[in-house]
C-alpha cells in the first residue's frame, strides 16, 4: 500500500484509501477505514467499524473503536478514546485521558480533555471546553462558551417536549442556558423556574473562583 509507512499495520478487513496516511507504529484492524485525507499516526490504533475521513487525525497512543467516526478537521490525541457511535468532526479537539462514546457528537470548535467523558446522546459544540472530571450525558446541549470542568458545572432538563441545559461559561454572566441548542435567558423562565436555576448556578457553579482552564496548543 502506498499509503502505509513505517511501521504501521493494517489487519483483518480494514483498508486504507484515496489520499490518506498511515504511519508510525498505529494499528488499523477489524473493519474499520481511513480515507480521504486522514491520517493515523504515532501509535493510535483504530478498529472495529470505526471510520476516520475527510481532514481527520488520530495520533499519540489514542483508541478509535467500535462505530465511531472521525471527520471534518477534528483531531483526536494523545490518551483519548472514541467508542460506541461517537462523533468527532468540525475542527473539535479530544485529548488527554478523555472519552466520547454512546451517540455523543462533539464538533464545532469545542475540546474535550483532561479526564472528561462524553456519552448518551449530549452534543458538545460552538467553542465550548469541557475539561476536568467532568461527566456529560443525557440529551444535554453544551455550547457558546461553556466551561465545564466538574459534574456539577452542568444541568438539564424537560419542559414540555423541549430539553433545557443550563452549564458554567467564561462569559461574564457565569453561565448560559439554551432550549434545544437557542440561547435563553432567565427573563424567559417563569419565576419559580428562574428562582430554581439561579439557586442551582450559585450552589454549584463556583462563579467567584472560576479560571480558564489550561489547554494543549498542540494542533497537527
Amino acid at each position: 500500500m502506498p499509503n502505509v509507512f513505517e511501521g504501521a499495520q493494517i489487519s483483518d478487513n480494514a483498508k486504507v484509501s484515496g489520499d490518506a496516511l498511515v504511519f508510525g507504529n498505529c494499528r488499523i484492524y477489524g473493519n474499520a477505514r481511513i480515507y480521504g485525507d486522514a491520517q493515523v499516526y504515532e501509535d493510535a490504533h483504530v478498529s472495529g467499524n470505526a471510520l476516520v475521513y475527510a481532514d481527520g487525525r488520530a495520533y499519540g497512543m489514542c483508541r478509535v473503536f467500535g462505530d465511531s467516526q472521525i471527520a471534518g478537521q477534528s483531531r483526536v490525541y494523545e490518551d483519548a478514546r472514541i467508542f460506541g457511535s461517537g462523533f468527532i468532526h468540525g475542527t473539535a479537539q479530544v485529548y488527554g485521558a478523555a472519552q466520547v462514546g454512546g451517540t455523543a457528537q462533539v464538533f464545532g470548535s469545542a475540546k474535550v480533555y483532561g479526564d472528561a467523558m462524553i456519552s448518551g446522546s449530549a452534543r458538545i459544540y460552538g467553542n465550548a471546553r469541557v475539561a476536568g472530571d467532568a461527566r456529560v450525558f443525557g440529551d444535554v446541549q453544551i455550547r457558546g462558551f461553556a466551561l465545564v470542568e466538574s459534574i456539577r458545572h452542568w444541568f438539564s432538563f424537560t419542559l414540555g417536549s423541549e430539553t433545557m441545559s443550563v452549564y458554567r461559561s467564561s462569559r461574564p454572566e457565569g453561565y448560559e442556558i439554551n432550549i434545544e441548542g437557542q440561547d435563553a435567558t432567565i427573563d424567559l423562565l417563569d419565576e419559580d423556574l428562574g428562582r430554581f436555576v439561579l439557586k442551582t448556578i450559585e450552589s454549584n457553579f463556583d462563579l467567584s473562583t472560576r479560571s480558564k482552564p489550561t489547554h494543549s496548543g498542540l494542533r497537527r
